[in-house]
């Protein structure tokens, strides 16, 4: 025995073209609709702005500078080594570690 599963539009009790998902207030809601409801609903309707949501226009702040959102910078203690000073290291190093095995 096979079973069909009609979709009904909740709002009237015709058979449902589509479900439509809605976002209200942190919650998502998913509603089966017939083409007439579809269309009331798109009519009001209005696409969704690419990437972040804006700030309010009316919030009467303004406009701060963005947040840095990348690693935070070294802090440097005292002078920068240079190149010439790390090879001056090394070499220190170097005799200090040819001496050791001389003696």
């Amino acid at each position: 025995m096979a079973e069909r599963t009609i979709m009904v539009c909740d709002v009237c009790g015709k058979p449902a073209t589509e479900t439509v998902t809605i976002k209200v207030a942190r919650g998502n809601f998913a509603k089966d609709l017939c083409a007439t409801h579809v269309t009331e609903l798109v009519a009001g309707a209005r696409r969704p702005r690419p990437g972040r949501p804006r700030k309010m226009a009316g919030s009467g702040q303004a406009a701060a500078a963005p947040k840095r959102r990348s690693r935070p910078r070294k802090a440097t203690g005292g002078r920068k080594k240079t190149a010439s000073r790390k090879k001056a290291a090394g070499r220190r190093k170097a005799q200090a570690s040819s001496g050791r095995s001389a003696t």
